[in-house]
């Protein structure tokens, strides 16, 4: 075990030992969407940092078969599926697209992991394996099988991918967000993956330093805001500027000012939340902020908390 990860355990520890209990129970919380927040918010991430899937015990026979690596029995799979749906009268498309919801539906142990978090998951453990996880995933998004499945925490697999806690992989990463993955979307916490990023927990480790870094960055440069608070009101930002919370890495300010200048530059021409420059739409209220459509993303609902002080009908 790492010194990162040995410090990662030790703060789960002391989170148990801070909980009073209040609030409801992680077996309640399970039944409930909404973001969380406080005593609730701790105890149901401890639940599901604890709580691993764990292959022998979790996966089913077409779990099994995804983590064997076999691509010929998984496009079996799919195509078995396809002829059951069409057999009973459906479309190709219209199977096709019903195949996809029902892959997406798939959970496997207790933090419920979906079909892509599993492959990115098997990644880590089987490394050897990878480039048969990534033929999988590209496969899988051929057949359009969504990417924003979410497991309990809330979490997508494009956020997990390059979290670095543990997982840092920028080619699954830059595969799930060319297929349509939200590098702003919030888990059950409201966080953000940037929230996890910017909290190294050994900043004496140049290698966990580096990743952490490459990966804020990747974020930033694809749409990534920093400003996004979570349930109980912390942005990554606010984090970044108060070293009692995450302590102080230079590069993570300088990649900051870098992408605030650049959007700054551009004004009104980009999204105000994302800074991207395509399919733009103007607030009705003030005419003034720019957000991307909201039937591809949530970029005005995630900066109305920042824009409705500066917002004026």
């Amino acid at each position: 075990m790492s010194r990162n990860e040995m410090l990662k355990k030790r703060m789960a520890q002391f989170a148990k030992l801070q909980d009073t209990g209040e609030g409801r129970t992680v077996e309640e919380l399970k039944k409930t969407k909404e973001v969380l927040r406080g005593q609730e918010s701790a105890r149901f991430r401890l639940f599901c940092t604890t709580n691993r899937m764990e292959p022998q015990r979790d996966l089913d026979a077409f779990g099994n078969s995804l983590m064997r690596g076999n691509l010929e029995s998984i496009i079996m799979d799919h195509t078995a599926r396809l002829e059951r749906l069409m057999k009973s009268g459906m479309e190709f498309e219209v199977a096709l697209e019903a195949v996809g919801v029902e892959l997406n539906a798939l959970r496997w142990g207790p933090t419920q992991v979906p079909l892509y978090n599993l492959l990115g998951l098997f990644s880590q453990i089987i490394p050897g394996l990878r480039r048969k996880y990534i033929s999988f995933a590209e496969f899988y998004i051929h057949a359009k099988v969504p990417v924003e499945g979410r497991d309990l925490s809330g979490t997508t697999a494009l956020s997990h991918c390059f979290s670095t806690k543990p997982s840092f992989d920028l080619e699954y990463a830059q595969l799930l967000y060319d297929a349509g993955g939200d590098v702003n979307s919030r888990n059950r916490y409201g966080a953000t993956v940037a929230h996890e990023i910017v909290q190294v927990y050994d900043v004496s480790d140049p290698e966990v330093v580096r990743k952490a870094t490459k990966s804020l960055e990747w974020f930033l440069s694809h749409g990534g805001n920093l400003d996004i608070a979570d349930g109980d009101g912390m942005s990554p930002r606010a984090m970044c500027n108060h070293p009692s919370l995450v302590p102080a890495i230079p590069q993570f300010k300088c990649l900051a000012q870098k992408e605030d200048e650049r959007r700054k530059l551009k004004g009104s021409s980009c999204c105000s939340l994302c800074g991207r420059e395509d399919k733009l739409l103007s607030c009705s209220k003030c005419k003034r902020a720019s957000y991307c459509n909201p039937q591809l993303r949530a970029c005005q609902k995630l900066d109305w908390p920042k824009h409705k002080k500066e917002c004026k009908a």
